[in-house]
């Protein structure tokens, strides 16, 4: 009983932390029926909020465990694969446009399934569940309508040009709905088959991007990144370039301008955004700081998807010569020699280490020792007391929530653990604990230096800087 009253304290004082934090700014925390928008998230955006909010969602789920069955508890993660695959299938069928033309008094299913062709017993199934989730509303038996979670798919076309147009679906969003259905197909199958590959004495202790789950449920011998290039699927690849572009609409705003000093850099400095997919992260970097010169990195087929996201959103900037876009192996040869930043965001954990090695080596060959090695990742953080050396270093350390929770937050910072399966089953990469990064950087010839602490539990993504040994 100790920890539920302890658990249920935590709670209250969190609520109390935000509504004092909104009272003194005259705010208030967005209604759950009302359609998303980023404006609107500025109210959620402030550090205490934040904090109280990581601490009421560790805590809630703590609490739920606690007090639930857990046979209950047990079943119901075993058949939680369900909810995505209901999330990925409304989104292909345009539920969301639908019901957004349709107004917030919703609309019955007979009358979504005209549009969309689908079945409309089926499809209220579906949304039910996904209501059950509080992702859309079920305003009256069988009538649907949006809500401030389902709205963040809306691609902001209209239903019409999409039935019309399904291929370009994605194209021009925020990337979100792109997101939900990178991981509703690619990734949803490929998890299906990771018992039989970590069990199979042919891929059990194979790190080789070419031996993963994604192998077995896509049944190709190419690692993924190189099947998404293959003709045929050129939709494939250009929704997975919307999807990161949609990571980003996920993260804080800004959230890379926050850390790093971007702006004590000297005019005319040289970032390098390596494996940068089509530059969606620089693109924030160079309107924010136009005394930079950036350089963006990736495989020619991405260049391509690049060029045309940069002619439609900062056009100047390739004519001006402060953005270039460059095709190039990061594992292969790093042609800039003068770089005053390397940036590696979300690069390495697709890698295991002995590739992060080549890659880390690559870019310290063409370091100059003033050089800096900014890393964006997702560290994972123990779910127990941190006792390793890294927590000496300025921002390794991890400062744990109130008692009962979890070392790490628990659910609060669940996306981690949920990414580093992710990576898993995809590439046989993986998220690293600070420990682990700073291993691979040592015999790299980098210095893990520094961590930039996000304040944002609704971000997992933090910024290791590293500097040559």
């Amino acid at each position: 009983m100790e920890d539920l009253r302890s658990l249920t304290t935590l709670i209250s004082t969190a609520v109390k932390q935000i509504e004092d934090s909104c009272n003194t700014r005259q705010v208030s925390l967005p209604s759950l029926n009302d359609p998303f928008t980023f404006e609107s998230e500025s109210a959620r955006l402030h550090p205490a909020v934040l904090e109280a909010a990581a601490t009421i969602v560790a805590a809630a789920n703590h609490l739920s465990v606690l007090v639930r069955p857990p046979a209950l508890t047990l079943v119901s993660t075993a058949v939680q694969f369900h909810t995505p695959s209901a999330l990925r299938a409304v989104t292909k069928a345009n539920v969301v446009e639908i019901l957004r033309e349709a107004g917030p008094q919703g609309l019955h299913v007979d009358e979504i399934a005209k549009k969309n062709k689908m079945d409309p017993k089926k499809l209220a199934r579906l949304l039910r569940l996904l209501a059950t989730e509080h992702i859309f509303r079920e305003v009256t038996p069988d009538v649907f309508a949006n809500n401030r979670i389902s709205s963040l798919i809306d691609t902001g076309k209209s239903s019409a040009e999409l039935f019309a147009k399904p291929g370009d679906k994605y194209a021009n969003t925020n990337g979100v709905a792109a997101i939900v259905e990178h991981c509703g197909h690619e990734m949803l199958k490929s998890s299906a088959y990771m018992t039989e590959t970590l069990l199979d004495p042919e891929t059990a202790l194979s790190y080789d991007p070419a031996k993963t789950a994604f192998n077995k449920a896509f049944k190709t011998d190419l690692p993924a990144w190189v099947w998404f290039e293959q003709p045929g699927n050129e939709q494939i690849l250009s929704t997975f370039g919307m999807a990161m572009k949609g990571s980003k609409a996920l993260a804080p705003p800004d959230a890379i301008l926050d850390g790093f000093e971007w702006k004590d850099l000297p005019s005319g400095s040289i970032v390098v955004d390596v494996g940068g997919g089509i530059g969606s992260q620089s693109l924030t970097i160079a309107q924010a700081h136009h005394h930079l010169k950036i350089v963006v990195q990736d495989r020619e087929p991405v260049v391509k998807e690049a060029k045309a996201f940069w002619e439609l959103n900062f056009s100047t900037a390739l004519t001006s010569g402060q953005v270039t876009l460059q095709a190039n192996d990061f594992l292969v040869v790093q042609p800039i020699r003068n770089a005053s930043v390397f940036l590696l965001r979300m690069i390495l954990h697709d890698w295991a280490d002995d590739k992060c090695h080549i890659i880390l080596k690559t870019l310290r060959e063409s370091a100059v020792p003033s050089t800096k090695l900014l890393i964006i990742e997702n560290p994972m953080n123990y779910a127990c007391p941190d006792t390793t050396s890294v927590t000496t270093i300025p921002g390794g350390f991890f400062e744990p929530p109130p008692s009962p929770l979890l070392a790490n937050y628990g659910h609060a910072n669940a996306a981690a653990n949920l990414m580093d399966l992710q990576m898993l089953t995809a590439l046989n990469g993986q998220e690293r604990t600070l420990v682990h990064l700073a291993k691979i950087l040592d015999g790299s010839g980098w210095k893990l230096a520094k961590v930039y602490r996000s304040p944002s539990y609704l971000s997992v993504h933090q910024q290791m800087l590293a500097v040559p040994a």
